[in-house]
Order: C-alpha cells, then structure tokens, then sequence
C-alpha cells in the first residue's frame, strides 16, 4: 500500500522505536480526553506529530492494550540492535564527534565548498531526471491501488505532484542554504547529546522518546530551509465530520501544501467509547501477526483509506 500520508510515517517510525515501559494515568487521561470526537481525535493526532510528542501520540492512536503491547515488541527489536561491529562504533563516534565540535560547521562547510560547483553541476542534469522517474513510480503505484478509491487516488497525486514541483525547483545546492542545512545538522547533533552507538541502543523509552522529538525537530528545520515548511502545511489543516454513527466515522481534512489546497477522507471506528484510525489500526494488528480486526465485527464497516496529512489541534473540529 502506498504511504501518502502521516500516519502510515509514523506507524513505521513507531514500530522500529518504541519500547517497554507503562504509560502514565495523566497521558491516558488526555489521549481519552482527545478522542471524544471523530474530528477532535484526528486533529490531536496531527498536533502531536507537529510538536513531536510521540510517546502521547502513540498512546492516543492506539487502544491500550495494543500500546502495551508495541512496547513489548520494542523491547525485543531494540535487544537485536546492541549487537554492534567494532567498525560501526568506530565510525558512528567519529560522525558524532565531527558534527559536535565546537567548530564543526566551519570544518563541514570547508570540506564542502571544493566540491560544490561539482555537485551543482550534477544535481542539476541529474535530480530533476530522478524526481521525474521516482513521481512517475508513485503515480503507477497510486493508480494501481486497489484499496483506494477514485478520489482517494487523486487526493495521492496532488500530493505526490505537489511534492515533485516543489523537490525539483528547489536549489539544493546553494550556499547559503547549504550552510544553514549543516547548521541545523550539526545544532540536531548537539541537542541529541550521543556520542556512541552504545549509549543510543541502551537508552530507556521515556530518554529515546526525547530524542526522536530533536531529531523530528531538525528535519522540519532543515525543509523549512529549502522552503517546505511541515509546520505551516500541518497549521493549515481543519477536520470535519462527514458520518459519523454509534460505531464508525469518516473524517475530511483540508490543508495547504506549498500553496496547493489539499484534502483527504480518513475512516474511524470505536472502540470502548474512543475514536482511533481504522486503518492505522489494522496494520499496527497486521505488524503483529494478530490478525485481528479494527473492532469488533458490528464496526467493520468502515472502508480503507489512505494515510493522513497532520493538521494542528488549533484547526476546527466539526
């Protein structure tokens, strides 16, 4: 299935990092607080991505029992992780310690600046071509999907085309951007406060949780540099209830991105008097081999739709 939207971005982030631990009563609290509406709970979910709080986000996307659960998932994952070559620690140590230096944007950008007339020269001839194809893979993948519907397939490729204007106009290798991207490398390096690959595979859930935020944080930093600003695409976005009956609603979101009025239709169902992603849901069951339903079967209605885009909490929710 293709992966259009943000939720399908962060069940895949979550799977590969959460780990074991319980959750707090006051989070529960809130996530069920947030899921007193079909609307509400999708805009939630978006605000939470937006500010990088990804143990409340998962908490709020998942019942549970199904949270308990990816935690212990996590924990075996993350066993298999430590299991680290002497190479990979020499190297992932001498990276950390190149991108924490005092001096380390100087240093990066000397070592650049040589090289720069030749990568422009190449991303120029090249990059285009390869957005190109990788836009044309994306559409075939989009039109062949048989769990979308005809406007959900269009919804993909405004997505997808807006996306490729954007990739292909944007001057990769400018210098002054380029400089403010190895700034934001080396300031995210700072912040994440890792120096060996031991110390990042023997963190606890509540420190990786942190982390995964600084890292999430530098990534809009550095798109908003070449001008695709996640934040302000995820501020732009409202939700309105279109159905919504005891067991089952459809959600619409409208959003902006890079200037292009965007929309897509999300499926809810309930479970225990909170409202949670159908989708999302059956493929965090399909991950874990349960092969269980979203719900329970008088909620099985609900059709497939296609991931999500975030829309803050402050948007309006119907």
């Amino acid at each position: 299935m293709l992966n259009v939207r943000s939720r399908w971005l962060v069940a895949a982030f979550a799977f590969a990092l959460l780990p074991a631990c319980g959750k707090s009563d006051k989070a529960a609290q809130q996530s069920a607080t947030a899921s007193t509406t079909p609307a509400k709970t999708v805009l939630t979910s978006i605000e939470l991505l937006k500010n990088g709080q990804f143990d409340p986000l998962l908490q709020h996307v998942l019942p549970p029992a199904d949270y308990k659960e990816m935690r212990a998932q996590w924990t075996a994952q993350h066993s298999k992780m430590k299991q680290i070559s002497e190479h990979d620690r020499q190297q992932f140590a001498e990276n950390m310690a190149k991108l924490t230096a005092p001096d380390a944007e100087q240093k990066i950008w000397a070592e650049t600046q040589p090289k720069l007339q030749q990568l422009d020269k190449k991303y120029k001839t090249q990059l285009p071509m390869m957005i190109g194809v990788g836009q044309i893979m994306l559409d075939t993948q989009i039109s062949n999907a048989k769990n979308l519907t005809p406007d959900q397939k269009k919804q993909a490729t405004d997505v997808v085309s807006a996306l490729g204007q954007w990739a292909q106009k944007v001057p990769w290798t400018d210098p002054d951007k380029l400089k403010q991207a190895i700034g934001v490398l080396t300031s995210t390096a700072r912040k994440l406060d890792i120096k060996t690959l031991d110390q990042a595979t023997s963190m606890g859930y509540d420190e990786s949780m942190k982390k995964y935020g600084v890292v999430w944080g530098g990534v809009k930093k550095a798109l908003k540099v070449y001008g695709l600003s996640l934040d302000k695409t995820l501020d732009s976005a409202k939700a309105k209830t279109l159905t919504s009956d005891a067991h089952t609603a459809t959600v619409k979101v409208d959003y902006t991105l890079l200037g292009q009025p965007q929309s897509m239709t999300l499926d809810l169902v309930k479970v225990d008097d909170r409202w949670y992603d159908k989708d999302l849901l059956d493929h965090w069951r399909k991950a874990l081999d349960r092969h269980a339903p979203a719900a329970a079967s008088s909620t099985a209605t609900a059709g497939n739709a296609p991931a999500a885009l975030p829309a803050d909490s402050a948007s309006s929710a119907k």
